[in-house]
């Protein structure tokens, strides 16, 4: 059964015509005649009882016409929303990113996607990369942003944006705008990230090429956030690294300050990543291609 019968066998219900069906459907009535035959042997029931003047619905004619109805109904309404989908007129997003991303830069363009495709409707999970790596693996999210690179079976990704984090101290520290040496940076407790973020690998790893461990400060506060990092460097608890983008506007508002040390530059990318089996969804590939157009990424990110 498929809606090619059905709508011819509705059309010959309504006007009780072959040739008036076939018209509408700017068919020949042979044609028509032929999708009603074989929609009756597939049912194997007689629809029509037909005679010279006139063609009426059987019994059975009688009872499949409000279900052919419906289906038919239902069949136009799935296309309707196809076709919107197809011109990305509706369809849902479900995001998965890590802090920064979620927190920082996507609240700027998923605003700005949006301007562009009012009808698809956006979600956001925010977490740890390692978080968003699991809701990955469990399709919990059709596109994730994270500061590690998954190696995963199933799962798609490339670099999107390059970052990198900024040494911070509370503003009235004395170490505010100047450059210190190698030796004296582990003289001051340290504020950073928890342990499997991404934010903590790069700060492990970039420290670990001056042979440098975070046992050597005087004192380790972990925590849950990159906001939660700037707060407590505020607070004057120590001094932390957090991503240029995330410092920026407590920086300018004088909250924190900021330090260098020579030879270090914490330096990472930010990526993209997708179930391979999604990468054909609309709504998904769309968001890419959004989200790695560089003029709308300086744009509203600078």
């Amino acid at each position: 059964m498929n809606t090619k019968q059905l709508e011819a066998f509705l059309l010959v219900a309504q006007h009780k015509s072959f040739t008036k069906a076939a018209n509408q459907l700017m068919m020949t009535q042979p044609a028509v005649s032929f999708q009603i035959k074989s929609l009756e042997e597939e049912l194997q029931i007689t629809l029509f009882e037909r005679s010279e003047k006139k063609v009426l619905l059987t019994e059975a004619g009688r009872l499949l016409y409000p279900v052919a109805v419906q289906m038919v109904r239902q069949y136009h309404k799935i296309r309707a929303s196809l076709d919107d989908l197809r011109d990305l007129k509706t369809g849902h997003l479900q995001l998965g990113a890590n802090l920064l991303a979620g927190e920082v830069l996507l609240p700027r363009l998923i605003g700005a996607f949006r301007e562009h495709y009012p009808g698809v409707s956006v979600s956001l999970r925010v977490g740890g990369s390692s978080l968003v790596q699991h809701w990955l693996k469990e399709r919990e999210v059709d596109l994730g942003i994270l500061s590690i690179s998954m190696q995963t079976e199933g799962i798609e990704g490339r670099p999107w944006l390059q970052d990198h984090l900024v040494l911070i101290t509370p503003p009235w520290h004395s170490w505010n705008g100047v450059e210190i040496s190698m030796s004296d940076l582990y003289r001051e407790p340290l504020i950073v990230r928890e342990s499997g973020s991404g934010t903590r690998q790069v700060i492990e790893q970039q420290l670990s090429e001056h042979n440098i461990s975070l046992e050597q400060f005087p004192g380790i506060l972990e925590l849950g956030s990159t906001q939660s990092v700037i707060n407590a460097v505020n607070a004057g608890l120590g001094i932390g690294m957090v991503s240029a983008w995330a410092a920026r506007e407590p920086l300018e508002a004088g909250k924190i300050g900021k330090f260098t040390v020579p030879g270090l530059k914490f330096e990472y990318n930010l990526y993209l990543a997708w179930n391979r089996n999604n990468a054909e969804g609309l709504a998904v590939s769309a968001f890419i291609s959004f989200l790695t157009d560089k003029e709308i990424t300086t744009r509203f990110l600078g």
